[in-house]
């Protein structure tokens, strides 16, 4: 009896299978068939061999799958069978990676990021430092694409979390996120999430901001600032983080997230460690007395580990904006921040006759030759808090120079 020949099938036949009471099969040749339910289904499936056993492989359904991309579909299925790929397994694989590239979002990866920094054994970034990172991605970045998948983000996309930034005027705030956006892209490309960086490709899409100093003030102008400080209704927090600023010259960032452990207050010192320091080594930094009468009084205050906790939570570190938001509703906006209160700190100790060196060791400035730092934290510490004290005592003498009685934690 000769043998049957199969017919290849056609889009006519397709269109006029009709459902029976069975299923039953329309054959295309070399496996690939078409399964018709008694519910009207139209299954495409190709049947082939794989390590000896007979095995099924899922192509779709018909119509939303039509003959062309199904007979497609059966030839790449064949083409991992001969190169030694089950395709059923295939199959699964793609699957999972398609569901875990959907979990692998890019806040998923940004905080694993962050974690990576967090834990790193040789430290390089200060816990501030890694704050301000988490917290610009949370305000600016998160709410846009904090939860699509990381694999699937195109430059467009971080155009469209960049440009309100910019329409803003906040360019050095663009500048910061934008480099930390690409941060978290090249961690991504580092562990196998994507395979390039699409930061690469916004090239001059953005303003870039200009350099320029910190707004400062001159100590001429002290008396009128020490004022507005006396009279704000901020939290104590805020009202203690800038007066350290003007009786140590510390940074914004190490005074934020001093703990009540570094201070010495009998003392009158305050050591702060190589972790939470720019320069990576401790920095011993000289209490005036009306800093640790502050410090004292603040400490009712903040009962938790932080000296200078979040006005929102006890347990939290202040945000990196608090400053530069307390100097605006000062009427400093724009004329002030926490670094250009550091100068102005800078500037009055050198106009009141003290050597820069000293005044350099003071504001953390020190060479980084480690003879030298170790020389400037010790035999200058002596002198730098006799600074400090006259420096404290010479605001003291200001108009609103010294300090009035903390209100309790719940003060706005």
């Amino acid at each position: 009896m000769p043998k049957k020949i199969i017919e290849a099938l056609s889009d006519v036949m397709l269109r006029g299978a009709k459902p029976r009471a069975a299923d039953y099969k329309l054959n295309d040749g070399r496996g690939l068939v078409l399964i018709v339910k008694p519910t009207g289904a139209r299954l495409w499936r190709l049947r082939y061999v794989f390590a000896g056993k007979e095995r099924m492989l899922a192509l779709g359904e018909y119509p939303d799958v039509g003959l062309k991309v199904a007979r497609e579909r059966a030839a790449a299925a064949r083409d991992l069978v001969a190169q030694g790929t089950d395709p059923v397994q295939h199959k699964r694989e793609q699957v999972a990676q398609r569901v875990n590239a959907a979990l692998q979002t890019f806040e998923v990866v940004a905080e694993e990021w962050i974690a990576k920094k967090a834990a790193a054994k040789k430290k390089r970034w200060t816990d501030g430092h890694l704050e301000q990172n988490r917290q610009s991605l949370r305000d600016y970045v998160y709410p846009r694409i904090g939860k699509r998948p990381i694999g699937a983000l195109t430059a467009q996309d971080i155009v469209q979390v960049l440009t309100p930034i910019e329409q803003a005027g906040k360019l050095e705030t663009l500048r910061r996120v934008r480099q930390r956006i690409g941060a978290v892209f090249a961690y991504a490309v580092q562990t196998g999430r994507r395979t390039d960086n699409p930061i690469r490709d916004i090239g001059g899409a953005f303003e870039a901001p200009e350099r320029q100093h910190f707004a400062s003030i001159k100590p001429a102008d002290l008396s009128a600032f020490l004022t507005r400080l006396d009279a704000y209704q901020g939290h104590p927090s805020t009202k203690g983080i800038i007066r350290m600023i003007l009786w140590t010259a510390s940074r914004t960032g190490e005074i934020r997230g001093a703990t009540w452990d570094e201070f010495d207050l009998d003392a009158g010192k305050w050591t702060v460690p190589a972790e939470r320091m720019k320069k990576r080594r401790p920095h011993v930094v000289p209490l005036p007395p009306q800093a640790v009468a502050m410090l004292r009084e603040l400490r009712d205050v903040n009962t938790d580990r932080l000296a200078f906790a979040s006005p929102n939570s006890i347990d939290q570190m202040a945000s990196e904006n608090v400053v530069l938001q307390a100097l605006k509703k000062m009427g400093y906006g724009g004329k002030l921040t926490g670094h250009g209160l550091r100068a102005t700190v800078a500037t009055g100790l050198e106009e009141m006759g003290f050597p820069v060196e000293i005044v350099k060791a003071q504001l953390s400035h020190a060479k980084d030759n480690l003879t030298d730092a170790a020389y400037l934290r010790g035999v200058h510490l002596e002198r730098r808090t006799t600074m400090m004290r006259q420096w404290a005592d010479w605001i003291d003498g200001k108009p609103g120079g010294k300090v009035v009685k903390m209100p309790a934690r719940g003060a706005a």
